[in-house]
């Protein structure tokens, strides 16, 4: 394509884009949208500007292309209320683990149950009802019979056990 016929492609946006603009808005009421369209409607005809040689009445062809531009954009927007942009949806995480995900839980899982087997059945049975039933020391306290200190120091001897055996291997 020569110089000419770029410019007179260019030119004939400059002459149309207001009109083109109004166009489009009147589809999509959004002026940020509309300038985006009115970009997308020029940079689709100025790829294909060999293409519009035989082309008798560019100002019409530009708001044609633009009108459909603003029809495909609101037609998607209608089908896909939520994301407006396809290509959003691959930044929604998947709220399932991985088959790999869950394999690595699994044997996390495993270790923590060997590392727990291994306390001394004190410790552990203090461990297991505070941090799997939750109770509070004074509570476990009352139901083994002895004192929530006694209970801290069988606490601290689990988690001492718990962190050394999860940092091996």
């Amino acid at each position: 394509m020569d110089r000419a016929q770029q410019n007179d492609v260019f030119g004939v946006f400059l002459t149309v884009r207001s009109r083109l603009a109004g166009l489009i808005y009147s589809r999509v009421r959004d002026y940020s949208t509309t300038a985006d369209l009115v970009q997308d409607t020029f940079l689709r005809l100025w790829e294909r500007k060999s293409a519009l040689r035989n082309v008798s009445d560019l100002a019409g062809y530009f708001l044609i292309t633009g009108r459909n531009i603003a029809s495909d954009h609101a037609r998607r927007s209608r089908l896909a209320p939520v994301i407006a942009d396809i290509a959003q949806l691959e930044h929604i995480a998947d709220p399932y683990p991985s088959a790999e995900q869950f394999v690595v839980g699994q044997q996390e899982l495993a270790r923590l149950q060997r590392v727990i087997d291994t306390m001394p059945a004190r410790a552990r049975q203090v461990f297991v009802l505070s941090r799997i039933e939750g109770l509070t020391y004074v509570e476990i306290g009352n139901q083994l019979g002895i004192s929530p200190k006694t209970v801290f120091s069988h606490m601290v001897v689990a988690l001492e056990r718990l962190q050394a055996g999860m940092q091996i291997s």
